[in-house]
């Protein structure tokens, strides 16, 4: 029998059924963020509203576009619509995610680099703000305005606070499907207009069997349906004969509630949970406005389709984790090339990527510095077309916002590619912005690294330090390969531009026009030519190169970048001493036989793992290799959802998205070498929990059609379920497609995975369209570790590409874990 999860994780409190979530599940995005100091207080209230009638007209303010230049404007509200509109732009206002006070964005920053100064308007920054919210591409992006008055900015942002938080009450459930019915501009709706309704919420029927289920909830039998008549109908569409089944098996004859005994008896063989009679108690008196000794059918429905009965054990939600352990025995969430927002060659550099990956939960960010014309060092992919921004504000951005979702530690990876010059004026923009956030750097006799309670609210620094010098041809090679410009990947192999500069100059950033249309036409074929040009130079003789890197800078260096040359020489090394490895160099590491000596090495050094340079699209790779070897950081390219990053995302749910999870306990022991883990072997480490895992696929609730779908299309939706992690744990399968029903679709099928660790396995369920063409269409997703997942009937919500959670679908789900039998280690 499978371990019990006690409704201790449940909060009690006053009778009432509590749940401690890090989510906001019932809103349509994420609630809405604003500084309280930029809002007027409640005796203004009536002036705000009289103030929204005239945003229904338009109000002229100040706008400063993408390239920074300021014009007038008008702002209009289309309330019914709930849509902000402003410069041709078409916003719903449940997509505002952020009002942000005062000159804070990458279109102010270029407002304040190219206004005259005699010009400037608003040089305090107090008549200012922005309103943030994701566009194309998934890009954070701003409407960036400039008051007359710091009155009429406060008037405007609490006007735009309640307006938003007012679009986005109505994205409950309800809320959402009244604005669907009000849409007609009538009371009631015929059938032709109930079936046209239905099919925006994913549903389809024959117009004989709508006339059939119409006719069971009209209350007049006029063959139209008011609001409260089509609610009864949804509540009929959405029944799970499922749940029924289950529920009768525990209930009195025709009884159509469970008794406390049986919900005691319910809870505790069907969802292995320990439920007491006061549990019980507070869940009934949560659904009942009076006293009884049952649940109905109905109200046990409702909790088991609910937030608290999630799949995740709740406590995971929260930072529940040891904090006084070595900050290397946790895996990092870590993001490759922070800064772009799409393409590696062509795409936008945005200081926004910082804040957006910082507020997802991200500890590490990369920082890809380059000189700069006006000597100011600047941040972007050298030598492509990316855009370009600066060294000094990406550092303020961070600061702003680096410990507002978690207190821990923020590493900034420093690919420094610039002069000494303007290495020197990084280290004065790091002292100045992060001052006491940035710690001594360990001692080179140092055994450990500080506890993670230790570094909380630190800033740490990972780079090259000065005087590393290379005295083999063979560590020279690794020295420069150490950064993720490695000589097969870069685009440039020239050795003074890979990880510093060479001279005391470093190569320009900036390409031809010729050169530029030459990288983005040359496509997978730079891989191919690159990998032959490395051997060609692998026969080479290389002299030994001294990386110069200012020593201003150096002093500041927490985490020391170091080439990778076997686990027994790293071990010898400080653990202040890193290395960065290529997803090849890892799949080589697994293949070789020292994957256990480089688990036993990141007890106490880091490993930081990127994708291969060729990666041009942002894609991906599976971060499990990484994670199995110990390997703290997996650095993924955040600005593309892939099934990479969805893996990342179940990984860093647990502790409370914090960014910062303990590694399983396979990945601790040092002394004992019985318990020493080996990832590429097919036995069972003793400290895993599970042998089996079998996910029964039970049904969907609203699914949300893909966004390409034509007007009255329905989808037709099917469901992978895949098993990620060590070299064994490794399967999928998929449901039946079910035709034409994204609003209740049933599958009722079971998938069983055999675990062999089941402490580094991860569960994915993602949910497709297949249209007409065959393609798979990604509706969205969910993924958790295994360990981490409750048994029993549970619900889930999906995410979409962003990472938010889909409003109002979810699907139901039971598990089953097969704990492991004693001494039963081998598969």
């Amino acid at each position: 029998m499978a371990d019990t999860t006690s409704a201790d994780n449940t909060i009690y409190e006053n009778g009432m059924l509590e749940f401690q979530q890090h989510f906001n599940f019932d809103s349509l995005r994420k609630p809405l963020a604003v500084d309280s100091k930029g809002l007027e207080n409640e005796e203004h209230t009536s002036k705000i509203f009289n103030d929204l009638e005239n945003f229904k007209l338009g109000v002229p303010i100040t706008l400063i576009n993408s390239k920074g230049k300021a014009n007038t404007q008008k702002i209009v509200f289309n309330l019914r619509k709930h849509l902000l509109l402003c410069s041709k732009k078409k916003i719903p206002l449940s997509q505002i995610d952020e009002i942000r006070v005062g000159q804070k964005t990458n279109v102010f920053n270029n407002y304040q680099l190219k206004a005259d100064v005699n010009h400037k308007i608003d040089v305090a920054n107090c008549k200012s703000f922005s309103l943030m919210y994701t566009g194309k591409r998934n890009m954070s992006k701003s409407l960036d305005f400039i008051c007359e008055t710091e009155q009429e900015r406060r008037l405007m942002v609490s006007a735009f606070y309640h307006t938003i938080c007012s679009a986005k009450s109505l994205d409950n459930e309800m809320g959402f499907v009244m604005r669907e019915f009000n849409s007609f501009g009538k009371d009631s709706l015929n059938r032709d207009e109930i079936k046209k309704l239905l099919e925006r919420l994913n549903y389809t029927t024959s117009s004989e069997m709508l006339a059939r289920m119409m006719a069971m909830v009209d209350r007049n039998d006029d063959c139209n349906l008011d609001f409260v008549e089509f609610s009864d109908l949804l509540k009929y569409l959405r029944s799970r004969p499922e749940i029924k089944m289950i529920f009768e098996r525990y209930s009195s004859d025709s009884a159509q509630h469970l008794t406390i005994p049986q919900m005691i008896r319910f809870f505790k063989e069907e969802q292995q949970e320990d439920w007491k009679e006061s549990d019980c108690i507070a869940l009934i008196t949560k659904y009942n406005h009076e006293e009884l000794p049952h649940i109905l059918f109905e109200q046990l429905e409702d909790y088991i389709v609910s937030d608290f009965n999630s799949a995740a054990i709740p406590k995971t939600r929260t930072i529940y984790q040891d904090t006084n352990r070595p900050i290397t025995e946790y895996f990092i969430n870590s993001s490759h090339n922070t800064y772009l927002a799409g393409h590696q060659l062509k795409g936008e550099s945005s200081s926004e990527m910082y804040v957006k990956t910082l507020k997802s939960g991200v500890r590490c960010v990369e920082l890809d510095v380059w000189d700069g014309a006006d000597g100011e060092p600047i941040i972007f992919h050298g030598k492509t077309l990316t855009s370009q921004i600066k060294f000094s504000h990406v550092c303020q951005t961070i600061k702003t916002c680096a410990f507002e979702i978690s207190p821990f530690p923020v590493i900034l990876s420093l690919e420094v590619h610039c002069s000494v010059p303007q290495q020197i004026r990084m280290a004065h923009h790091l002292v100045e912005i992060f001052g006491d956030m940035l710690p001594t750097p360990l001692a080179e006799d140092a055994k450990v690294f500080p506890t993670l309670e230790q570094l909380k609210h630190k800033i740490l620094l990972k780079g090259h330090r000065a005087a590393q010098v290379a005295t083999t041809p063979g560590e020279i090679q690794d020295i420069l390969n150490e950064d993720e410009d490695e000589q097969e990947e870069e685009l440039d192999s020239s050795a003074g531009s890979v990880s510093a500069s060479s001279s005391s100059s470093a190569a320009s950033p900036s390409l031809t026009s010729s050169t530029s249309s030459s990288i983005l036409k040359l496509g997978s074929s730079l891989a191919t030519s690159l990998k032959l040009k490395k051997k060609k130079d692998d026969g080479a003789k290389k002299k030994p190169v001294k990386v110069k890197i200012a020593d201003e800078l150096s002093r500041l260096i927490y985490l020391i970048g170091s080439g990778y040359k076997s686990p027994d020489l790293s071990k010898m090394k400080s653990p202040a001493y890193m290395h960065s490895l290529s997803e090849g160099a890892i799949n080589n590491v697994l293949g070789s036989y020292d994957s256990g000596k480089v688990v036993n090495l990141t007890q106490t050094h880091f490993i930081r793992g990127y994708p291969r340079g060729t990666r041009f699209d942002s894609s991906n790779f599976d971060p499990c290799p990484g994670w199995s070897l110990g390997m703290q950081m997996i650095a993924l390219n955040h600005q593309t959802s892939s099934e990479p990053i969805w893996v990342n995302e179940g990984m860093f749910d647990d502790n409370g998205s914090s960014g910062f999870v303990l590694k399983p306990p396979a990945l601790w022991f040092e002394s004992n070498p019985s318990m020493q883990f080996d990832p590429t072997i097919q036995i069972r480490h003793p400290a895993s929990k599970y042998s089996k895992l079998c996910v029964e696929v039970i049904s969907g609730r609203q699914l949300p059609k893909y966004t390409k779908t034509t007007g009255g299309e329905v989808i037709d939706p099917f469901v992978t379920v895949s098993i990620h992690g060590c070299k064994y744990d490794k399967a999928e399968y998929k449901t039946k497609v079910i035709d034409n029903n994204g609003f209740n679709p049933y599958w009722g099928e079971e998938f069983t995975f055999p675990l062999i660790n089941s402490q580094l396995a991860m569960l994915l369920i993602r949910v497709d369209d297949k249209d007409a063409f065959h393609r798979h269409n990604r509706i969205g997703h969910y993924s958790i570790r295994v360990e981490n997942i409750r048994p029993g009937f549970r619900m889930i919500k999906l995410r979409n590409d962003v990472g938010d959670i889909i409003p109002l679908c979810n699907l139901l789900l039971r598990f089953t874990l097969l704990p492991i039998k004693k001494n039963d280690k081998k598969y």
